[in-house]
């Protein structure tokens, strides 16, 4: 930055040689508090402005000589040169001792580093990283244009109207991009998919492709969001699904169920276990007739096992309503009703909510317990 020699002055051409790349460096929103004095007497000297920063770093304030770095240095010069191009009124509002010195340092450290941190500009911000469940309502390239400012969303090129339709739309993003952001490289929308069931490929940016592709495996979509989707083939797939998860809880609490578990374990892991999550590559191979017969056969040899197991039976209901001695498990979805409060399985033809009988009994002990504690 600056030329300061041992004796305490700085030639002219450092000076100009810095100011020159100070005017080139400086933030726009620094130049608010900079008075640039009128060109005439007003003008300060170069040489006076020099030397009044030397003697007040060769005060008794300054750090000690073996702690002057170049970063203090240079911190401490800046401060001073701020300080003499201030106005009249801008400096009355300054503390007349040089005490402060230390703050104006760690406050310009602190802009300096909290300007760092900003992604973009005040008009422009480039993509974040965003999970889009929904698709964009379809608007006019200028009205799109228009609300990004003119700008290209990936890296906030000023765009003149007359090329407006050489911005490049991304599906997924809802935004244009200049040739050098958008590459016209294609992937599956996740709107598009949970709500039309759609699975084809639309242009998309630089960015949404490789964000797309690093979740591509990821289970980041509940069954909630496939509310809007009427496909048979996932209706039937969310059918096993179900039952896979609930029998798989009746496998882990049994210790002869290993081979069964791992055979399970040919499918995704989010696949058998609560929440109910999928990715884009399992809605896929459901699309394509790929996931359902997999998972159909798993589901048979677990139902096979736990019909042989002992241990797997003992754990079975029995209709208190009808007192049928066939076993129902929550895995029967077809056949089985279950109790929302205690959890117990019932015909579904038999099962009446408001008369639970092991709710009944439950609710008779708490009350019996609670008429014993209070007579003793």
């Amino acid at each position: 930055m600056f030329s300061v020699h041992s004796s305490g002055w700085c030639t002219e051409s450092s000076f100009s040689s810095s100011t020159s790349l100070s005017k080139e460096h400086t933030p726009v929103s620094d130049t608010s508090h900079i008075h640039t004095p009128a060109s005439g007497a007003d003008e300060p000297d170069v040489a006076t402005t020099c030397a009044n920063s030397s003697s007040s770093l060769s005060s008794s304030h300054s750090p000690p000589e073996e702690e002057l770095s170049a970063e203090v240095l240079a911190q401490q010069l800046v401060s001073q040169f701020r300080k003499s191009w201030l106005t009249l009124e801008e400096q009355e509002l300054l503390p007349d001792n040089d005490s402060m010195a230390t703050e104006d340092m760690l406050s310009l450290a602190d802009e300096i580093r909290q300007r760092s941190r900003m992604r973009g500009t005040l008009t422009w911000a480039p993509p974040r990283f965003q999970i889009i469940f929904s698709t964009h309502p379809t608007q006019k390239r200028s009205v799109v244009v228009a609300s990004q400012g003119f700008l290209c969303a990936g890296c906030g090129t000023q765009v003149e109207a007359k090329y407006l339709k050489k911005l490049r739309y991304c599906e997924y993003l809802g935004r244009y991009f200049c040739a050098c952001c958008h590459g016209e490289g294609e992937a599956v929308i996740p709107g598009r998919v949970l709500e039309c069931w759609d699975f084809c490929r639309y242009p998309v940016c630089d960015f949404s492709l490789r964000l797309l592709a690093s979740v591509w495996h990821q289970p980041l979509f509940p069954r909630a969001c496939l509310a809007k989707t009427k496909a048979r083939e996932l209706a039937r797939f969310t059918e096993v699904q179900e039952q896979l998860v609930s029998i798989k809880k009746l496998l882990t609490v049994c210790r002869f169920s290993d081979g069964v578990l791992q055979e399970l374990a040919q499918l995704p892991g989010h696949l058998t276990q609560e929440p109910l999550l999928v990715s884009l590559d399992d809605l896929q191979r459901i699309k394509r007739g790929q996931l359902l017969p997999q998972a159909r056969a798993l589901l048979h040899t677990a139902v096979a096992h736990v019909e042989s197991c002992p241990l797997c039976r003992a754990r079975g209901f029995i209709c208190e309503f009808c007192q049928e001695p066939d076993l129902l498990f929550p895995f029967h979805t077809l056949t089985c009703k279950r109790c929302t409060d205690c959890k117990a399985c019932f015909h579904t033809d038999c099962f009446r909510d408001e008369e639970c009988p092991k709710c009944l009994r439950i609710e008779t002990r708490s009350s019996q317990t609670h008429t014993e504690l209070n007579s003793s």
